[in-house]
């Protein structure tokens, strides 16, 4: 853990916390106003894949693959977006973006990166979608062991 690191120290909400085992959670995020908008992050404090474990390698695509195929249904997207960047927060964190058919065309691509952050989505659909992601990915993981 370290001390200044934002993910280690936990600053985030945890009600949106819709998966977690000791290797990674998945909270919603909470700077965007994007419905789905997910982001998986190492429970360890590491920079990037090329220092995860062989467990956490191991657990890190059925982790996605569980999230993005709920992402999918939960939102009825046409896409989901990946992607890691870690330079404001130095801790390996993937966001994870439903991108809808109605996003305008600037929001696309390479576009996600500057959809607007505000105003926030409604804390009370943030939770709806919540409560559907965790018991969807409760469901799963009792299925597959995540």
């Amino acid at each position: 853990m370290e001390k200044e690191c934002l993910i280690c120290k936990q600053e985030f909400n945890r009600d949106y916390v819709v998966f977690e085992d000791a290797e990674w959670l998945i909270r919603h995020s909470e700077e965007t106003n994007i419905l789905g908008y997910f982001i998986i992050q190492t429970k360890r404090h590491i920079l990037d894949l090329a220092l995860a474990s062989e467990k956490e390698c191991g657990s890190y695509g059925p982790v996605i693959k569980a999230l993005t195929t709920s992402i999918k249904e939960l939102t009825d997207c046409e896409r989901v977006y990946t992607f890691s960047l870690a330079e404001a927060v130095p801790h390996y964190h993937l966001h994870v973006i439903p991108r809808r058919e109605n996003f305008p065309r600037a929001y696309k691509g390479r576009g996600i990166t500057s959809y607007p952050t505000e105003p926030a989505c409604a804390s009370e659909l943030v939770e709806e979608i919540c409560l559907r992601m965790r018991a969807r990915l409760n469901r799963l993981s009792e299925r597959a062991r995540l």
